[in-house]
Parts: structure tokens; C-alpha cells; sequence
């Protein structure tokens, strides 16, 4: 009988799943322990580490158990490296080190030089994990000595790739790249090239040499899916994907992540699932997806803390602790700063323990203990100047001047802002610098100085110096209400002074970032590289995403590259011309990018006789109206406070949700229902409407733009006792005056003959849906009509370009804790507002028959997201949405009647306000008729 060779001895131990098994098999099989065996089952575990690290450690217990019985320095020697190399591949770097060590002292021992030097190489490269620098560069002299006597040129390239490392982790970027420039693996070694490929692309994107870094991630990938070297493709991605995500590229980020971290929990990875993990941490709390944030951050943990990689566990708690923070579950957010901070204090990681104490600052601040937030803001500033953190000490010197402004300290408040001014000297940080002149005008303000004003308008300069991909809401460093606050300042400054004309100027100048913000922030959803094959606009594309990784650097604790203004600044005078010449080739897209911002004369060009438009706009707490007409204008001062609306909606919001009960209660309570509901609407007319009707005169078509929680207020439906708005006036609504004007001036490029577009998908909950798409039918007669299955997102893509009305009935879900991802059911599928902005939509009127989908969410600076928005972008001038759930049968009438009226030659505010009346004879209840509303061109 023929002995098996060592090589088939491993093979055969490949197919049994556990280690147990494999020594069962050893113990039985009657194969002798032996150093040859030890030497097969090495070299295998060298070539699974990147293939299939399980299994790879699987065997490397296997091979631990077969040196004891071999029982030789040399045989424990191999087994020791190979757990080492094992745990190194899957970075529990604590844990391989002490078999590194054993293992080139065993080597030493038996005077296995070459063997020794070769393990010193990955010890280095372990040790850089372990953050032990010093270590690791002292191991360098002997392994070099002994690997260029034999001509070792395999681990000579891995030696100068560790070096590559190494210098890297130090900062000395210059120096990395020379290292991983100057290793030469040979023909025979696919696994250096690819360690190489994958820290070239770290060092070229941390020396914003972005396409390099992308290139050699590509090429990194190719190579590794050449050899199959699958775990170390998955890596390149996971690479790749961090550029998208730096560029603002959300959506590609996350879905690579997803990939590649499946991939990983195949493999039982766990590390490199916690690692995938916390990037998506990173971009959920960027799309203040704050809860799932927070479970992520919190499982993450877990994995980080098993493994004992501390740094990244208290990164993960220190996420955790913003995203409880941005939900305001402020004892469970500073438990995990607190921990964090021990956590970081314990590693002597001094940038971050400030990083954390900023945010303890900020949540002091919130629970108004002003003293605490001022100390732990002074000693944060102290910490990153030492580090040469300088942004963020100018960020710590704002809160701590805020805290003191707070405390009545104005002196030393104008003191500590103005140092944070002092330290943003060479950088360019307008998201701090913009705080900083914003507290110093407000103290100046109060004292009564002329120079508030000047100081102000540095702030709004500052401010929008950020175009609106630029990460205004950076994750680490959400400056929450204070971005317009400034813009408040201002607008009550020239209020108090009578400068009414200026003061509108710069409500605008607040209000109409929101839309231009939003699009230029998800650049890459909207921008549709298929249609856009020009050389400059593809130049306009990479430039802001360069852009975008350049300011979140300077604002970035943990990038080690320090980001000139020069270099930025070179991007931005690039980016202007492009702008400038973009328009001849898109010449919309242009408009948004940089439209001019109307003033109270232009807006009043743009209105008819019979119009007039009512501009809301809040300062502090106090509501602000602009009402203006063809021929005049005034100003409402101290029109009715916040908080008086947000009871009022309160109130009737909860009288419409008594619609959601059994029918036979609503049916039984109807006049009781109508009566309550009514109490709120008069209400909401006495703070909204009564004070400033003297003004509206007999025009008959009434514009609203509303600010902040009035975005919530159906206006049409407000009550003064007798009537509803909407049975005096013809009513539309904008965003802002701003882009009230886009809508206006949007020129359709569909032909004279387009056909209309309906879209319906009815189910067992809405049937009528199905009687609203035939009556549709019957009314638009060359109308292409899509039901159930067939009216899915393909149909509305292939059709939606050129079409003249698009109407979709179907589900909309709005989703107010992230609504990025509301969502429309069309077909079997869901589109959020990704998909939408994708969309290239060039009707004139596109109906949204769906619950909810005029909604939006309305944070800090009046900055609206929702469904409609995505629509706007995509090509609508007009668009019907809806406030809230709808009643399925009463729609299905306003939609039949809305569309008759059209069909009449009504106008578009015309059509809906009569479909509105008739069904409001039908339906008394404002339930069933107030729902839609109409945005934009009326």
C-alpha cells in the first residue's frame, strides 16, 4: 500500500469542515506526523490566508496540533507562523503577534536565518497594525540584510510594501509611495502585487490624486480576480467604494458596501464586516438615517470589541453616541461618549478624546449647561491645536465663544471667535468660519454696533462660498440651525431698520438654497451619464466630486492630509468657468446651478394683475409675512409665533387621523368631526391669514410660500367661520419665490403631439384606482395607459420624456425620518427619491395620486426634502401632490373632475380649485377634499 504524500494528506484534511475533524482523521487514517507534513499544510495556509481565511485558520489549528506532535523548534516554528499569518490576514493583529514572536525566535534558534527574516517582513506589517511604528521600522535592518544576501526577491517586494505601509500610517506620503513604487515581485507571487495595488490607491487618494487612486483600485481588483484572489478584490471595492462615498456618491457607496460585505459574512469575516459596517455608519448619519445608524454603530461594537481592535470600537461608540445625539436621546448619547472617551483616553488618542468632548460640548449646550459646554469646548480647542488639528480647534473656539455669549460673557465670547478666526488662517473652512463672523455680528448686534451688519454679510459670504454637494451637513460636524441663522440675523437687522426690499433679498437668498442645495448634493443621482457624454460637463461632474472630498478633508480629524486653499481654490475658479459655459449645452441644469436670485421688483414682473404672492419667512420663534402683489408690497411684522401653529396642527392632525378608525365611527361622528376639524383650520386663519388680508385686495389667485412648520399648514383649507380660502381664491404653493421662478420659465421640449402618460397600481386596498385610470382614459383619449405590472418605472422612463401630463396612481409611502428614501410604488417595484432624480421627465404637468406625496422634511434653514422634490428636478413645471392619506373614492372624483376642468380650458390652479368645490359638496370634510395641492406654474 502506497503512503499518501504530504500534499494529499492536506488535501484531504481540506474537506473535513472543523479542526476536530482534520485530528480525528490524523489520529485514524495512520498518516505519520512529520516535518514534511507541517512544511505541506504551511504552504497551504499561505496560499488560503487570501483565497479563504476560515479555512485557512481552520487548518492552521490542524497544523498547530500536528507541530506538537512532530514536537521539533522547527516544526513549531512553521505552525507558529502560519496561525500568525492567518490572524494577520484577518487583522487581529493583538492576537498574531505573540506567534510572530515565537515564531522568529524559533527560526533564530535553529539558525534558520532566511526563514526568520521572512517572518520578520509580516511581523513589521502586524505591528504597524498594533500602531507599534517604532517596532516595526527597527526589524527593517535585519530583514533586509539577510533577504538581499540570498536575492530573496519575492519578500524583498514585500518587505518594501510594508515599508510602503509603514510610512504611510506615518503620514509621509511621498516616502510610502516610493517604497510601493520600488517593490518588484516576481512572476510567481500574485499576492504582493495586489497588497501593493491596494496601498497605492490609500496613498494616492490621501494625496487627492483621485483618479490615480481609483485607477489603481481597478486595476488592483482585475489583477486579484485574474488569481483569484477574491478576498483582496473584495478589499479593492471596499476601496472604490470609499471614493464614491467621499465624492458625495451615496447611493453607489452603499451598494457596493452591501456586496462586498456579504461577501465577507460568507467567509465568517468578521472584522471586514465590522469594517464595512462603520463606513456605512458614516454614510447613514450623512443621510440622517440616524436609527439605523445607530443599530449599525452598536452591532459594530460588539465585533471590534471581541476582537480587541479598541480603536475601532470606540469609533463605533463614538458614532453611536452622534446618531443618539441627532435623535435626541441625549442620556443614551453621552453613555456612549463617555465610554468612547474612556475607550480613546486609555489608547492615548488625544485627537479623538477631543473629538468626542466637542460633542459632550454640544450636548451640554442643548441641555443649556453652559459652563460645562464652554469648559469641555476650551479644553477640545486645546487638544486639537497641540495635535494641529486646526479646524477643528476653530470649530471648538466657535462653541466655546457660543457658550460664553450664552453665559453673558461678550468680551471673552468675541475673544474666543475671533481666535478661531486667527486659526483658520491658510485654510479654507468657511462651514466654521461663517460661525465664527455670525457670533461676533450677533454680540456686536446687540451692543449696537454699525459693524453687525458688515460682520453678518461675512458670514453669508462665508456661507455660500458652499455650493450645495459641498457637505454643508457634514456627519462629524452638524452645525444644526447656526448655517441660517445668520440669514435671520440679517433679515430682522434690515426689518428693524425699514430696508423691507433688502431684507426680502436675503429671505430668498436662505430659502432658495434649499432646492439648488438638495440637487447639487445628490450630483451623482441626477446626473445621467448616458445623456451627458460632453467633455466639459463630464469635467463639471469629477470637479465638484473632487471638490467635495477636498472640504470634507479640511474638516476631517482623521485625514492626515493637509488640503491647501490654494488647491482648492484652483478646483473652484475651474468649476466657475465650466459653470459659466455649461448653459450653452444644458442650459436648465445651468439655471439651477447658478440661477439669479429675484428680488421684490422681479418678482413682482412675474405676477399677474390677479395674483398675489405670501412669503412667510420665521425669525426665532416669530413668523414674518411678505405680501406681494403686481402693483405693491408690505410687510407683516410678529404675524403669530411657532409655537401657537405647531398646537394648532397638532390638533388638526389629529382630527384627521380619526379617519384611519373603523368607517362605521366616522360615519357616525361626521358632523362632530367636521366641527373640530373646522376649530382648528379658523384657528390657523386667525394667525395666518386674518392679520394680513387687508392686503390681499380682490386679486383671485393666492400664492403661498411657506417657512418651517407652515409647510405643514394646508392654507387652501383654512377657515375664517364662513369660508375656506380655497372658495375665494385660486391657490398654488412654492418653495420659495426662487423657485417659484424656475417652474415659470421652464420650457418644455416635448412636441405639439405628445401623448399623455397614465400610470396606475391598484390593489386590494385602493380598488378605485382602477375606476380613476378608466376614467382618466375615457377623458384623455390618446393617453397611453399602464396598469399594475406594466406600470413600472421602465414604462415611465421610455415614455415619461415626452410626454405632455404624466398621472400616477399609486402607493407613497414618505418617509420622515429619511426622506431621501420615500417612496412611489410603480409596477412590482418602489422608486425612492434616487430614482426619481434620475428621471428626465419633460411634462407639463405630472399628478401624483398617491398618499403623502407633497410631503417633506423640514429641518433647520427651511431645507425641504420629499417626493415632489424629485419630480421638480426631473422636468415638471407643475405637479399635484398630496399632504396626507388619501380616501381612495373621493380622489378618484377630484382627479375625474380635475382633469375635466382641464380638458375645459381651465388653467392649472383654476382646474384644481373646482374639482376641489364639487367634491367638497359631496364630501363636506376637508379629509377628503384638501389633500392635493399645486406646486409650482400655476
Amino acid at each position: 500500500m502506497i503512503s499518501p504524500t504530504p500534499e494529499e494528506c492536506v488535501a484531504a484534511l481540506e474537506q473535513m469542515p472543523d479542526a476536530a475533524q482534520q485530528q480525528a482523521f490524523l489520529s485514524q487514517s495512520g498518516v505519520q506526523p512529520s516535518l514534511a507534513l507541517v512544511e505541506a499544510c504551511s504552504r497551504r495556509i499561505r496560499e488560503l490566508c487570501y483565497k479563504d481565511p476560515a479555512s485557512a485558520e481552520i487548518l492552521a489549528n490542524t497544523n498547530l496540533h500536528l507541530a506538537s506532535l512532530v514536537d521539533t523548534p522547527t516544526a513549531w516554528a512553521l505552525a507558529n507562523r502560519s496561525r500568525a499569518q492567518v490572524l494577520y490576514t484577518m487583522r487581529r493583529a493583538a492576537a498574531a503577534a505573540p506567534y510572530f514572536e515565537r515564531a522568529v525566535e524559533l527560526f533564530t534558534e535553529v539558525g534558520l536565518e532566511l526563514e526568520a527574516s521572512r517572518t520578520l517582513v509580516t511581523q513589521m506589517d502586524n505591528l504597524i497594525y498594533l500602531s507599534r511604528y517604532d517596532e516595526a521600522a527597527k526589524l527593517e535592518s535585519r530583514a533586509r540584510a539577510t533577504l538581499e544576501k540570498a536575492n530573496d526577491v519575492h519578500y524583498l517586494a514585500r518587505l518594501e510594501t510594508a515599508l510602503g505601509n509603514l510610512y504611510y500610517r506615518l503620514d509621509r506620503f511621498q516616502e510610502s509611495l516610493a517604497h510601493y513604487d520600488a517593490a518588484r515581485p516576481g512572476p510567481d507571487d500574485p499576492f504582493s502585487p495586489a497588497a501593493i495595488g491596494m496601498g497605492r490607491g490609500h496613498v494616492l487618494a490621501d494625496m487627492n490624486r483621485f483618479d490615480e487612486a481609483v485607477e489603481a483600485y481597478r486595476t488592483t481588483k482585475r489583477h486579484c480576480q485574474q488569481h483569484g484572489l477574491d478576498l483582496w478584490a473584495d478589499i479593492a471595492d471596499h476601496g472604490i467604494a470609499r471614493m464614491h462615498f467621499l465624492r458625495g456618491n451615496y447611493s453607489t457607496a452603499l451598494r457596493m458596501l452591501e456586496e462586498t460585505r456579504k461577501k465577507h459574512e460568507s467567509r465568517n469575516d468578521s472584522r471586514r464586516v465590522g469594517m464595512v459596517d462603520l463606513e456605512r455608519v458614516e454614510i447613514y448619519l450623512q443621510l440622517n438615517l440616524f436609527e439605523d445608524a445607530a443599530a449599525i454603530a452598536s452591532r459594530s461594537f460588539d465585533v471590534f470589541d471581541r476582537l480587541g481592535n479598541r480603536y475601532e470600537a470606540a469609533k463605533c461608540l463614538a458614532f453611536l453616541g452622534v446618531a443618539r445625539f441627532k435623535l435626541f436621546n441625549d442620556c443614551d448619547a453621552e453613555r456612549a461618549f463617555l465610554r468612547a472617551r474612556e475607550i480613546l483616553a486609555q489608547e492615548g488618542n488625544e485627537t479623538w478624546v477631543a473629538v468626542v468632548d466637542l460633542w459632550r460640548a454640544r450636548l451640554s449646550m442643548r441641555r443649556r449647561d453652559f459652563p460645562e459646554a464652554q469648559q469641555l469646548a476650551r479644553a477640545a480647542a486645546d487638544a486639537f491645536e497641540r495635535q494641529n488639528v486646526p479646524v477643528w480647534a476653530a470649530d471648538a473656539w466657535v462653541l466655546s465663544a457660543q457658550s460664553l455669549h450664552a453665559l453673558g460673557e461678550s468680551a471673552a465670547a468675541v475673544e474666543d471667535a475671533q481666535r478661531a478666526l486667527r486659526g483658520l488662517e491658510g485654510f479654507h473652512a468657511p462651514w466654521v468660519s461663517y460661525q465664527a463672523f455670525n457670533t461676533i455680528g450677533r454680540l456686536r448686534e446687540l451692543e449696537g454696533s454699525t459693524e453687525a451688519e458688515e460682520l453678518y454679510l461675512r458670514a453669508v459670504s462665508e456661507l455660500e462660498s458652499l455650493r450645495g454637494n459641498i457637505r454643508l451637513d457634514e456627519l462629524r460636524m452638524s452645525f444644526g440651525k447656526d448655517k441660517y441663522e445668520v440669514y435671520e440675523n440679517l433679515v430682522n437687522l434690515k426689518l428693524n431698520r425699514g430696508d423691507f426690499a433688502s431684507a426680502f433679498d436675503f429671505v430668498e437668498r436662505s430659502k432658495s438654497r434649499t432646492l439648488i442645495d438638495l440637487l447639487e448634493r445628490n450630483l451623482e443621482t441626477v446626473w445621467d451619464s448616458s445623456a451627458d457624454e460632453s467633455p466639459r460637463l463630464q469635467r463639471v461632474r469629477k470637479i465638484r466630486e473632487e471638490l467635495n472630498i477636498l472640504y470634507s478633508r479640511v474638516n476631517d480629524v482623521a485625514s492626515r492630509t493637509r488640503v491647501s486653499v490654494d488647491e482648492v481654490k484652483r478646483r473652484e475658479h475651474e468649476l466657475m468657468e465650466l459653470l459659466r459655459e455649461v448653459g450653452e449645452e444644458k442650459s436648465g441644469w445651468a439655471t439651477l446651478q447658478s440661477m439669479d436670485l429675484p428680488n421684490v421688483a422681479e418678482v413682482q414682473q412675474m405676477l399677474d394683475v390677479d395674483e398675489v404672492l405670501v412669503e412667510y419667512y420665521s425669525i426665532g420663534d416669530e413668523f414674518q409675512a411678505f405680501v406681494i402683489g403686481a402693483d405693491d408690497y408690505h410687510v407683516v411684522r410678529c404675524v403669530t409665533t411657532s409655537r401657537s401653529i405647531r398646537a394648532s396642527l397638532r390638533g388638526l392632525h389629529f382630527q384627521l387621523s380619526k379617519f384611519h378608525l373603523e368607517p362605521l365611527y366616522v360615519q357616525r361622528r361626521a358632523m362632530a368631526l367636521l366641527a373640530a376639524t373646522q376649530h382648528h383650520l379658523q384657528e390657523l386663519h386667525l394667525q395666518l391669514i386674518a392679520p394680513l388680508e387687508r392686503f390681499l385686495g380682490r386679486r383671485r389667485r393666492l400664492i403661498i410660500v411657506p417657512h418651517q412648520s407652515l409647510h405643514y399648514v394646508p392654507f387652501h383649507a383654512l377657515f375664517d367661520g364662513a369660508r375656506h380660502l380655497i372658495d375665494v381664491y385660486e391657490m398654488t404653493y412654492a418653495a420659495s419665490a426662487s423657485v417659484l421662478k424656475i417652474c415659470r420659465e421652464r420650457r418644455s421640449a416635448r412636441s405639439a403631439d405628445a401623448q399623455d402618460l397614465i400610470l396606475a397600481v391598484a390593489d386590494e386596498l385602493t380598488p378605485h384606482i382602477r375606476d380613476e385610470a378608466e376614467a382618466l382614459r375615457q377623458l384623455l383619449p390618446s393617453a397611453l395607459v399602464f396598469t399594475d405590472s406594466e406600470a413600472g418605472e421602465h414604462n415611465l422612463r421610455r415614455y415619461g420624456s415626452s410626454a405632455a401630463t404624466i398621472h400616477i396612481a399609486a402607493h407613497g409611502i414618505f418617509r420622515p425620518d429619511n426622506p431621501m428614501f420615500s417612496l412611489l410604488r410603480l409596477g412590482g417595484s418602489w422608486l425612492n427619491l434616487y430614482d426619481i432624480f434620475n428621471l428626465q421627465l419633460g411634462a407639463d404637468l405630472i399628478t401624483l395620486s398617491a398618499c403623502e406625496t407633497g410631503m417633506n422634511a423640514v429641518s433647520e434653514g427651511d431645507e425641504l426634502l420629499g417626493l415632489s422634490r424629485g419630480f421638480l428636478y426631473a422636468g415638471a413645471s407643475s405637479l399635484v401632490v398630496s399632504l396626507w392619506n388619501v380616501n381612495d373614492r373621493s380622489t378618484a372624483l377630484l382627479m375625474r373632475r380635475f382633469y375635466e376642468e382641464l380638458r375645459n380650458g381651465a388653467t392649472k390652479s383654476g382646474a384644481l380649485r373646482q374639482a376641489i368645490l364639487d367634491v367638497k359638496q359631496d364630501f363636506p370634510h376637508p379629509y377628503y377634499w384638501a389633500p392635493f395641492i399645486l406646486l409650482g406654474k400655476s
